[in-house]
C-alpha cells in the first residue's frame, strides 16, 4: 500500500543539522527504501514492535536512534513529557465550549466566535456527564469592575480584536503544520497528519458544541434605541458597545439535550486524551523546540480567552 513519503525532509533547529548527517551518513539505505513509499507487510519487524501503521517508517526511525546519542535521547524523552501534557495545559488555559458558543448564539459574532475555536484547540472541560446551565456564564455579582463600554471606538476595539484574532489562528495552524512536517509521531508513524487531525476534530468539537448550546439557550443583542446605526450588524460590534442590549431566551432541558450534551463533554475529554498520545509520542525534537511549540498554543490561547472574557463581560452589562 502506498503512503506519504514527506518526512524525514524537516527538522526542528535544535538538533535539525544531528538528525541529518546521521540519515546521509547512516540511513541512506532505510531512506531510499521509505521514498518508495510502499509498504512489504512481510518484511514488518512485529518483533520490534513494528504494525501497519508503522511499517514505513520503523525501519528509518530505527536507523536514526541507533546513530543517536543517549544524551540527545534523553533530550527528545523531556520534549516529549513537556509536549504530552501540552494539550491539557491549554484545556485549562483556554475558553470552554459554552464560553464560545455564547458569543456566537448570544453575542451573535459567529466568525470571531469561529476564529477563537480554531486558535482554541482543546477546551476546558469539567466533569463528565455533568452539564450546567449555559445563562450562569453571564450571572452577575455587585462585586465585579465595571465593563467599559466603548461608543466611538467599538469599531477600533473590534479591528483589533479581529486582528489578535487572525494572528493567533494564523500561529495555530502554522505551528501545527510545522510539528506534522518536522517531527514523526510513533503513535503512528506512518500517518503524518495526526497533529493536524487533532486540531481539525478540536475545531469540529467547538463547532457541535455550538448546536448542544442552542438546544438550552437562545439570544441576541437589540439596539436600545430605534434610529438606524451605521453598523446593521452586531458581527463587527463588541459585546460591550454602548447603545446595545442582550435577551435571552433558555428551554426545558430535554432527553435529546442531556444525552448530547454527555456526548459533548466526553468527546471534549477523549480529544484531549488524543492529543496526549499524539504530542507525547513525538521524536526528534529538542526540549528548546518543544517549549517554542508548547508557548506558540498557550501565546494564541491566552490572547483568545483575554477577548474572549472581555466580550462576555461586555454581555453581563448589557443583560
Amino acid at each position: 500500500a502506498a503512503t506519504s513519503v514527506k518526512q524525514f525532509k524537516h527538522w526542528y533547529p535544535q538538533y535539525g543539522g544531528i538528525f541529518e548527517n546521521i540519515m546521509k551518513m547512516n540511513c541512506t539505505a532505510e531512506y531510499d527504501k521509505y521514498i518508495t513509499g510502499y509498504k512489504n507487510h512481510s518484511e514488518i519487524d512485529w518483533r520490534a514492535g513494528g504494525g501497519i501503521y508503522t511499517a514505513l517508517t520503523q525501519p528509518v526511525i530505527d536507523c536514526l536512534l541507533e546513530n543517536t546519542s543517549e544524551f540527545l535521547k534523553g533530550s527528545m524523552t523531556g520534549a516529549q513529557i513537556l509536549l504530552g501534557v501540552m494539550p491539557t495545559i491549554i484545556a485549562l488555559l483556554g475558553p470552554s465550549h459554552d464560553e464560545i458558543a455564547m458569543l456566537s448564539n448570544v453575542g451573535r459574532r459567529p466568525l470571531l466566535a469561529a476564529g477563537m475555536a480554531l486558535a482554541s484547540p482543546s477546551a476546558y472541560f469539567s466533569r463528565a456527564f455533568e452539564y450546567k446551565s449555559p445563562a450562569e456564564i453571564l450571572s452577575k455579582d455587585e462585586q465585579r469592575l465595571t465593563q467599559w463600554r466603548p461608543h466611538r471606538s467599538m469599531l477600533l476595539v473590534s479591528f483589533l480584536e479581529y486582528a489578535l484574532v487572525t494572528a493567533a489562528c494564523y500561529n495555530v495552524v502554522i505551528n501545527t503544520l510545522e510539528v506534522s512536517r518536522k517531527t514523526i509521531s510513533s503513535f503512528s508513524s506512518d500517518m503524518d497528519f495526526m497533529p493536524n487531525l487533532w486540531l481539525v476534530l478540536g475545531f469540529c468539537i467547538h463547532v457541535f458544541s455550538g448546536v448542544v448550546f442552542r438546544l438550552r439557550l437562545r439570544g441576541w443583542r437589540v439596539k436600545e434605541k430605534k434610529a438606524k446605526a451605521i453598523i446593521t450588524t452586531t458581527e463587527f460590534v463588541p459585546c460591550a458597545a454602548e447603545g446595545y442590549s442582550v435577551r435571552i431566551r433558555a428551554f426545558t432541558e430535554t432527553k435529546t439535550f442531556l444525552f448530547l450534551a454527555w456526548a459533548l463533554s466526553t468527546f471534549t475529554i477523549l480529544h484531549v486524551v488524543f492529543g496526549t498520545l499524539v504530542f507525547a509520542s513525538i521524536l526528534f525534537v529538542g526540549i528548546k523546540d518543544a517549549l517554542s511549540i508548547v508557548g506558540r498554543y498557550i501565546a494564541a490561547v491566552v490572547i483568545c480567552r483575554v477577548i474572549l472574557m472581555y466580550e462576555l463581560a461586555g454581555m453581563r452589562e448589557c443583560w
